[in-house]
């Protein structure tokens, strides 16, 4: 009778592994976020810009936020902010005075002086203040998934 006691045991340890072993992974699949590098290939310093979908209990919108400079040569990560069901995001980015220009595809709001994060991006109302103004962003697509790596590779070129 012991044994037998004894190899329920072992089952259900086994069982419970298993079990916590796909919760874990379930867990990383849901909270998976994409980080993006942007890499100034150009030769001169640019400033960045991107812009996504956020959806959360508080917020369900576009946002873009900016700007990160970046010197020729160097690669910047901008941030975790994607989610698995939100795989899409915007990339803007300016030489000094805005002489040259990346984005084109869609018109979002950004501050074009200061650093900035503003909700609802792509809406008329967000345009008050001086420094307020849409510009062009390139839109991208990172798959995010159980086996991907999360991650995405731009470069800004000439």
């Amino acid at each position: 009778m012991l044994s037998k006691k004894h190899n329920l045991i072992k089952l259900n340890t086994k069982t419970m592994k298993k079990i916590f072993l796909l919760l874990f992974t379930c867990f990383l699949v849901f909270n998976s976020k994409a980080q993006i590098h942007v890499t100034n290939n150009a030769s001169e310093p640019i400033w960045v810009a991107y812009a996504y979908y956020s959806s959360s209990d508080e917020f369900n919108g576009y946002v873009s936020t900016g700007w990160w400079k970046l010197i020729p040569g160097e690669t910047k990560i901008l941030g975790g902010f994607l989610k698995n069901g939100d795989n899409t995001y915007y990339i803007s980015a300016h030489t000094a005075n805005y002489s040259k220009k990346w984005g084109s595809e869609v018109q979002l709001a950004v501050n074009s002086v200061d650093a900035f994060k503003i909700d609802n991006c792509d809406k008329a109302y967000v345009l008050q203040g001086a420094n307020i103004k849409k510009i062009g962003f390139n839109k991208h697509f990172v798959h995010i998934g159980l086996l991907d790596l999360y991650e995405d590779y731009i470069s800004i070129t000439e």
